[in-house]
């Protein structure tokens, strides 16, 4: 597959993700009568009254339009290729965006492609995820994310009725996604070792409980990681490139898993954990 074949086949599509909620009293029934729950809310879909989710008092939701809309703007300045890729899950409880820019794009050290600037959103009513916005790159030929530990990249906030975000500071992700391009040629031609790897995969897969034989890890995912590890590494060599590679196609495609949309935000927070040690063998900034 060219290029132009993996960028062709960003198909886009949007669910309806911008319907309006609304925030009311949490009540229960006993027989024929009605129990307040006064320390308890709940949130529902406005159009339909479908129930989306319950939280403390405390909760303030901020919208999934709050979010996406301004981001649809700012992409909307610096790409003429954007595609936007909106799904909602649960009723509509929580919102998985992904905007992919056709047109802003760094050459893939180790195949005639791409890969390509991405930004990913998630949102929810639920409580499962906070309000969070990552921009980094999707590589075109597997499909894997290109994590980044950039602190600007990566924003979090819990729904507390605050939401300032400086939509702004994605500008300043498409400038980072660019000097990435160097660095991964770099790793392309960096060799790596199995006491190496291990090494990072043991930290990516600690457990505070130790297995039978001792060790801190759980066995399923370090195999799992060790088996994309070997395919990487028999296609690119054993490189740092192979290397991240076999960890983001972990971190994109989770199998063997009970929440695939948990699974894939706890295994990038521990990528970037671990890519802004001091000793991690994928620190971008010297």
């Amino acid at each position: 597959m060219n290029h132009i074949e993996s960028i062709n086949k960003i198909v886009g599509y949007e669910n309806d993700y911008s319907f309006p909620i609304e925030t009311i009293p949490m009540k229960g029934m006993l027989e024929y009568d009605t129990v307040n729950c006064p320390d308890r809310i709940m949130i529902i879909n406005a159009n339909t009254n479908e129930y989306l989710g319950n939280h403390s008092t405390a909760y303030r939701p901020v919208t999934n339009s709050q979010i996406v809309d301004p981001i649809k703007n700012i992409l909307a300045d610096v790409s003429n290729e954007f595609v936007p890729q909106i799904k909602t899950y649960d009723n509509g409880s929580m919102m998985l965006a992904r905007f992919t820019c056709r047109d802003i794009r760094i050459k893939d050290p180790s195949k005639d492609d791409y890969i390509a600037f991405q930004v990913t959103v998630r949102n929810s009513y639920n409580g499962v995820w906070s309000i969070m916005i990552n921009a980094a790159g999707l590589r075109l030929w597997c499909m894997n994310g290109c994590t980044t530990a950039d602190r600007v990249a990566n924003f979090r906030l819990k729904h507390n009725g605050h939401f300032k975000y400086n939509f702004d500071h994605l500008k300043h992700s498409i400038d980072f996604f660019h000097t990435n391009e160097q660095r991964y040629m770099k790793w392309a031609n960096t060799r790596v070792s199995e006491w190496d790897v291990e090494r990072m995969f043991n930290k990516l897969t600690y457990t505070a409980r130790p297995t039978i034989d001792g060790k801190y890890r759980n066995e399923t995912q370090f195999y799992n990681l060790m088996q994309q590890w070997r395919n990487y590494r028999a296609d690119m060599g054993a490189t740092k490139w192979s290397l991240y590679n076999a960890v983001t196609h972990w971190i994109s495609h989770p199998v063997q898993v009970s929440n695939p949309h948990k699974t894939v935000v706890e295994r990038e927070s521990k990528l970037i954990s671990y890519m802004n040690k001091s000793d991690s063998l994928l620190k971008e900034v010297a």
